[in-house]
């Protein structure tokens, strides 16, 4: 399905209320499930993705994988040694789904959102449906 008819598509069922808003523990049940994902964004600029969801790792475990430029193993160490104890927790605390192939979607969840996942503001909640493939 191309994109622009999955947007409009979802668009749809967004205002249909055909769509459920993804949560952490609906994200942990759907492991290993496709799903189709949209947010609203500011003047029109909505999102969709179309991923079978992976793990659900935080932020600071996601960023023990990435490499730095700053002399440091990877950002996590880098980000501990510049980062206040609270800010380490919020970033422990935030968590993002990866698809089955260990892809970042980034669609979060932030700890103020109590477990709702956003995608580009975090005042942008993702809905999703699943995809019964045929």
């Amino acid at each position: 399905m191309q994109t622009t008819d999955l947007l409009s598509e979802l668009r749809k069922e967004a205002r249909n209320q055909n769509l459920e808003f993804l949560t952490i523990e609906k994200a942990t049940e759907l492991k290993g499930k496709r799903i189709q994902t949209i947010y609203f964004g500011y003047a029109d600029q909505d999102g969709v993705a179309d991923f079978i969801v992976g793990d659900l790792i935080s932020h600071f475990d996601l960023a023990k994988l990435a490499e730095s430029n700053s002399g440091f193993k990877n950002r996590a160490e880098y980000w501990e040694s510049y980062m206040s104890k609270s800010a380490l927790n919020d970033e422990k605390e935030n968590i993002t789904i990866l698809t089955d192939k260990g892809e970042q979607t980034y669609i979060n969840a932030h700890g103020f959102n109590r477990g709702s996942f956003t995608c580009s503001d975090s005042d942008r909640y993702v809905q999703f449906r699943v995809v019964k493939d045929a």
